[in-house]
């Protein structure tokens, strides 16, 4: 709990002793297995995953082939945010890809929290900003930027991903062939 404690602390500065212990009892930790799912596609998302080790990858399964969209790395949070605010069913899914241990905010306790707290609602929210922000510039950046560019972002933001994602995967995220990107990483 260490490692979220920091990490709330990092975007909500201002929580209060009180308050943190309000939330650790509404929090669970869990292990997954290589190859388990967090989420699966079709699954009404009810969770907030906290990634303490290991690390997962967001793919859908589109026309035969899997799209990767997003890798999460240890300190940072997964799910599928539109699933879990608009009650619908996850167009991805969200699979472990190493032994992975998260510790899960479930919704429905963590919005009863939301209602007796202001300070952690604040923090909710500031979080959740954190991750659409994130999704926003990935948009933007897939969306019209280079192979090159959406590479030298992914570096940026997770170094880790080079040593620890297969290729292929990475090829399927940046949205180019396995060829491309071997020229790219060659060159950098």
């Amino acid at each position: 709990m260490e490692n979220l404690y920091a990490y709330i602390r990092l975007h909500h500065p201002e929580i209060s002793d009180k308050n943190w212990e309000s939330l650790k009892k509404v929090l669970t930790v869990r292990r997954y297995q290589k190859g388990e799912s967090l989420l699966k596609t079709g699954e009404l998302c009810q969770s907030i995953f906290f990634i303490e080790s290991g690390y997962c990858r967001a793919v859908y399964h589109h026309e035969g082939q899997e799209l990767n969209t997003n890798f999460y790395f240890e300190n940072e949070l997964a799910t599928n945010i539109r699933s879990l605010k608009q009650g619908k069913g996850s167009e991805y899914a969200i699979l472990a890809e190493e032994d992975l241990e998260a510790i899960i905010f479930d919704k429905d306790r963590l919005y009863e929290l939301f209602s007796r707290s202001s300070e952690i609602d604040a923090m909710g929210r500031k979080l959740m900003e954190g991750v659409l922000a994130r999704q926003e510039e990935q948009a933007k950046l897939f969306q019209f930027d280079t192979a090159q560019k959406r590479y030298d972002y992914m570096i940026k933001i997770q170094p880790q991903v080079i040593e620890r994602v297969p290729l292929e995967h990475i090829a399927s995220y940046l949205g180019i062939s396995l060829d491309t990107l071997l020229r790219i990483h060659q060159g950098n």
